[in-house]
């Protein structure tokens, strides 16, 4: 059978879901696809070339189609798809962060960003820096969602409670329970994209 990059990219998130980022390998992935390695490396050389093609695959996702006029809201709709389509794969903020494959995919989902926010009046300047904060809160943010935390949460109580962090005891739960994530990333976004901008 005649495998093509396709097939290749589809094992490769098949192997991600069930083993996570830590043990995708190329190997692993001719496993998923029932072939040999060498017809995984026909296409993608190193692992580091298969994340940057997964990466481009999952930025690339990115829906920049049937969006608000407005452009600060413009921007703000990039940026939850950006995250969903972040969440919709295991370990997939880890996975993009760090990568730059500069192709088409990825580089339209930062165009229509950083026009968004030209078209809101920000200086080329501020926008292009405004994108890469939104692009790394967003990573940062979903990276943290994606990494199940082991530690007792009652270090945190104990270590407050100590007097040592009396800002933090001032927040208490705040800073630790009370929002989701998806409340953080809303607020985070709000504070990037103020609607009056």
């Amino acid at each position: 059978m005649r495998w093509t990059l396709d097939d290749v990219i589809e094992a490769a998130f098949t192997t991600l879901e069930a083993q996570g980022l830590d043990k995708l390998t190329l190997r692993g992935v001719a496993r998923t696809l029932g072939c040999h390695l060498n017809s995984v490396s026909s296409y993608v050389k190193t692992k580091r070339t298969l994340i940057e093609t997964m990466a481009d695959h999952i930025v690339g996702s990115v829906d920049v189609e049937h969006l608000p006029e407005e452009p600060v809201e413009r921007a703000r709709t990039v940026a939850t798809r950006y995250r969903v389509a972040l969440l919709a794969h295991r370990d997939g903020g880890r996975l993009v962060a760090g990568t730059f494959s500069g192709t088409g995919k990825t580089l339209r989902v930062a165009d229509t960003v950083v026009g968004a926010l030209l078209d809101a009046g920000y200086h080329e300047a501020e926008a292009a820096r405004l994108c890469w904060s939104i692009v790394y809160f967003t990573l940062g943010l979903t990276q943290e969602q994606q990494t199940p935390s082991d530690g007792p949460r009652g270090s945190f109580h104990e270590l407050v409670a100590t007097g040592g962090y009396p800002s933090l005891a001032r927040i208490g739960e705040r800073l630790m329970v009370t929002d989701s994530f998806d409340d953080r990333f809303d607020y985070g976004l709000s504070r990037l994209l103020p609607s009056n901008a």
